[in-house]
């Protein structure tokens, strides 16, 4: 017979198995939630993303511990009665279901290649496929002179080629010479057409001056002017210095009204007209967390295509502006998304289905300062696949509710409105 001293020992050695195997379920549980949210975030809608949402919320939070919302949130209700069904279930018990359904979903994911492969597998209706092609005539900007700041990389250096291809003599700049001299004898190689790289740090006023000078030596002034020159960084708000935030207001504003100003008041000196266009951004109108320096500078861009737009028409001037969506260069999105864990949450906010493409950027370009567009000025033209519109009102989520799920909420608010007209 053991004696009282040994089954309080046992006793205790089961406690210590049990809170190390809990413990260790609690590691595991953290680390698939941790590596496979994405793909649990990426499921259709329906009974077996509840049952993970319903299981993540046993597992760290326990039995249901607030009200059934009302009728009118659907969504909010349907989750909390799956949550609810598995009151009396212990959180261990939550946490390795959720490890052994995610672990399925991992595989199958696997198997398929992934989130890569599911981008690939998006449907693409005909009218929002990409056309890649050249737009204009050959020879639209033949004698006229370009500038495109920002020029030797990304979105800048397909804008560059395609006005190149059009006839005209570009000339880019940016910071670094060695990466200016091999666009440009790309660009030349490509289309025929001379490209002349011209060094110049927007954000010195002094260098934009001398730089306009040798362009103007080496080829003219130009009279089409792309401000392209940007910088951005993702990070918290709180996070941010005050040079930080300097340093991308003096790169995207203050760097595009230097190129503005001098350019514009050389070019009326010689009486002539031209075309100023600036890549701004779709959050420029709606503000965006994690990016304040650049939303704040591009802000300010649309507002100074505006502002000059009505007061420098009468000078032969005209102001435009385009707000892109996602389009990946290698530059920008090393940056913004250095890990590519967002690309696929930044589709599925695309009604296209897909990213843009740089040629698409540099086509709508090339037409905004041709005289095919001599009509529109002050305008900022977005170019982003319906993302902004998708994501302007809380209603086009149902998008995602299946008939089954409409009928269900039909009959609720028949319901409802029986009871409340009795």
């Amino acid at each position: 017979m053991l004696s009282r001293q040994a089954i309080k020992l046992a006793r205790l050695g089961n406690r210590q198995v049990g809170q190390t195997r809990l413990f260790g379920v609690a590691e595991d549980f953290k680390s698939a939630v941790d590596t496979r949210s994405m793909k649990v975030r990426d499921l259709p809608d329906g009974v077996p993303k509840l049952e993970l949402y319903a299981l993540y919320k046993q597992a760290t939070v326990g039995d249901v511990n607030t009200d059934r919302p009302g009728y009118t949130d659907f969504f909010a209700r349907t989750k909390w009665d799956a949550w609810e069904e598995l009151g009396g279930k212990s959180q261990e018990w939550a946490m390795e279901q959720y490890i052994a359904k995610t672990d399925h979903l991992a595989s199958a994911s696997d198997d398929k290649g992934g989130d890569a492969a599911a981008a690939k597998q998006r449907k693409v209706w005909p009218h929002h496929k990409p056309h890649t092609g050249q737009m204009m005539p050959d020879d639209t900007f033949k004698g006229r002179v370009a500038l495109v700041t920002g020029g030797g990389t990304g979105l800048g250096k397909g804008m560059a080629t395609m006005l190149s291809k059009l006839g005209a003599t570009v000339i880019i700049s940016s910071r670094k010479k060695e990466v200016l001299d091999k666009t440009a004898a790309e660009i030349t190689a490509l289309t025929g057409n001379q490209v002349h790289g011209v060094p110049m740090n927007v954000r010195d006023g002094e260098m934009v001056k001398a730089a306009i000078d040798e362009m103007k030596t080496v080829c003219g002034l130009p009279d089409i002017v792309i401000n392209n020159a940007a910088g951005n960084f993702i990070a918290p708000s709180e996070r941010l210095s005050s040079n930080a935030f300097a340093t991308i207001v003096d790169t995207v504003l203050n760097g595009s009204a230097y190129v503005t100003l001098e350019l514009s008041k050389k070019l009326m000196e010689e009486d002539r007209g031209g075309v100023f266009l600036y890549t701004t951004t779709t959050y420029a109108s709606t503000g965006s967390g994690f990016v304040l320096p650049s939303a704040c500078a591009k802000a300010g861009i649309e507002i100074m295509i505006k502002s000059l737009g009505a007061e420098w028409g009468r000078y032969g001037f005209r102001f435009l502006g385009i707000a892109p969506g996602p389009i990946p260069t290698k530059g920008a999105f090393d940056r913004l998304d250095p890990t590519g864990r967002f690309e696929t949450a930044m589709l599925d906010m695309i009604p296209a289905n897909r990213a843009g493409k740089v040629e698409e950027m540099a086509n709508l370009a090339a037409f905004l300062v041709s005289p095919y567009a001599s009509w529109i000025s002050g305008e900022i033209v977005t170019l982003d696949g319906g993302e902004t519109v998708q994501n302007a009102g809380e209603f086009n989520q149902l998008r995602q509710v299946s008939e089954q799920e409409w009928n269900m909420m039909e009959a609720m608010i028949r319901d409802t409105n029986k009871k409340g007209s009795t």
